[in-house]
């Protein structure tokens, strides 16, 4: 296909920018910017758009700036780092507004209560994990856009100065060296309260006498390495290796921890603990953002009942808790029940109630039983909750409030409640993801008099 110039017209959701071949036809593009006139080569015909490379911006727009990181453009994961921080917030918030505009009469109107999204305190160096790749020779990194192919790194700006020490001296330490070149993904974990980091390495086969030692040799040679985990396909999570628990157990060993100090948003503070392979908000930091925003949605008082789904750790469920809500907590996953168990009586919260199931199958059974609750929280996947929304009706006849990291299926899933009787009061955009088109949106709802 021959080269095209056209005009990106804006940005849409996963980041592309759209424009117009001069046949008429859309053309979607990354690493551009509203308004910027720029050469593309197509690439690949989809039902709809054509797939496009840049080649040149001609007109660049004025807040466009040199990508800080020297991979940008090859590494797949950072796609707005051409933007300032600024701009970048203001393509999020636009992003979300145009899928609710385009989602009928009712979400449109919705859009008009929709704010400018909270920035994070740090625009890089913000990430508590990263997880990279390991190609053919055994080099570290991440792949190119929609591809298997892996860009070797030997930092990221996303990850914070502990990760990219352990990354050099997983890159360059011989014993490291043959242990990744065994991988075929390599996690590096902060584990905040300690300082130090934990590094999983998935393997494309059961590990041997000689994997475990490597383990617990690349452990003793690295100082910021706390223990090393082995995992794959056909085996379960080994370890730790390399690891020393204290002598009264007060530091489990497969337990990551991070400590909120008292604030105007925790007056007592809050530890949150949870374990190797689980999963915890990337962005530690904006996190509690994240937390005072959904506080702020659900207004909690002492005895107001609570249900939470896809509960997590407790992320919310134990500041809702110190605020006098009696929560009922839901996950499908047991490392995360066992974490938000463990977390709520490190806090005292001994009347927070967690349960594992299936989400729709515990919803369907609180119905069966009559439960109804004063407010219900819900952090569901990329995928949304599907289905979910009639459930919700009935189990609730005041507040829920709605966490997504998908403005598409937060938009489909707002559709649904809607038309089960709820009305949208609130939307507010936080961004845990600085420099990536992704974005996180807190939805109040209430039920419609």
């Amino acid at each position: 296909m021959q080269p095209e110039t056209i005009l990106i017209s804006k940005i849409i959701n996963g980041g592309f920018g759209l424009g117009h071949a001069p046949s008429g036809q859309v053309v979607l593009v990354r690493h551009v910017l509203p308004d910027e006139t720029v050469r593309v080569t197509p690439l690949e015909k989809r039902k709809n758009h054509l797939l496009a490379r840049l080649d040149e911006v001609l007109t660049p727009h004025r807040q466009r700036r040199p990508p800080p990181c020297p991979y940008a453009g090859q590494c797949g994961g950072c796609d707005f780092q051409h933007g300032g921080y600024a701009l970048q917030l203001q393509l999020k918030r636009a992003v979300v507004a145009e899928l609710l505009l385009r989602g009928g009469p009712t979400l449109a109107a919705a859009a008009e209560a929709l704010a400018d999204p909270l920035g994070a305190p740090q625009e890089l160096h913000y990430r508590q994990r990263l997880r990279l790749r390991v190609d053919g020779r055994g080099r570290l990194g991440f792949t190119r856009f929609q591809s298997h192919e892996v860009v070797p790194v030997a930092a990221c700006l996303l990850g914070g100065a502990l990760h990219n020490r352990v990354l050099s001296a997983l890159a360059t330490l011989p014993v490291a060296r043959t242990l990744c070149q065994l991988a075929e993904e390599v996690e590096i974990l902060e584990n905040p309260d300690r300082g130090q980091a934990v590094v999983v390495l998935r393997l494309r086969r059961k590990p041997r006498p000689a994997d475990i030692n490597a383990a617990r040799a690349v452990c003793g040679a690295v100082a910021e390495i706390e223990s090393v985990f082995l995992h794959g396909s056909g085996f379960a999570l080994q370890g730790p290796y390399g690891a020393t628990a204290s002598a009264d157990g007060a530091v489990d060993s497969r337990t990551l921890a991070h400590s909120y100090a008292p604030s105007a948003t925790l007056p007592r503070g809050l530890s949150l603990g949870w374990e190797v392979g689980g999963f915890c908000q990337v962005n530690l930091r904006q996190n509690l953002t994240l937390i005072d925003t959904v506080l702020d949605f659900c207004q909690p008082w002492q005895g107001m009942s609570l249900l939470d789904l896809y509960c997590g750790m407790g992320n919310f469920s134990l500041p809702l808790a110190m605020r006098g809500a009696r929560v009922h907590g839901i996950e499908g996953q047991a490392a995360a029940i066992r974490s938000a168990t463990a977390n709520a009586i490190r806090a005292g919260l001994t009347e927070t109630r967690f349960e594992q199931n299936p989400i729709h199958q515990a919803c369907d059974r609180l119905v069966a039983e009559g439960r109804r609750f004063d407010c219900i929280v819900i952090d569901p996947p990329r995928q949304g909750a599907p289905e979910l929304a009639p459930r919700m009706a009935e189990l609730t006849a005041g507040r829920l409030v709605y966490i997504s990291c998908d403005p598409a299926t937060l938009c489909r899933d707002l559709q649904q409640l809607v038309a089960a009787g709820f009305a949208i009061r609130r939307l507010q955009p936080v961004d845990m993801f600085p420099q990536t088109h992704h974005i996180e949106t807190v939805v109040l709802l209430e039920k419609a008099s």
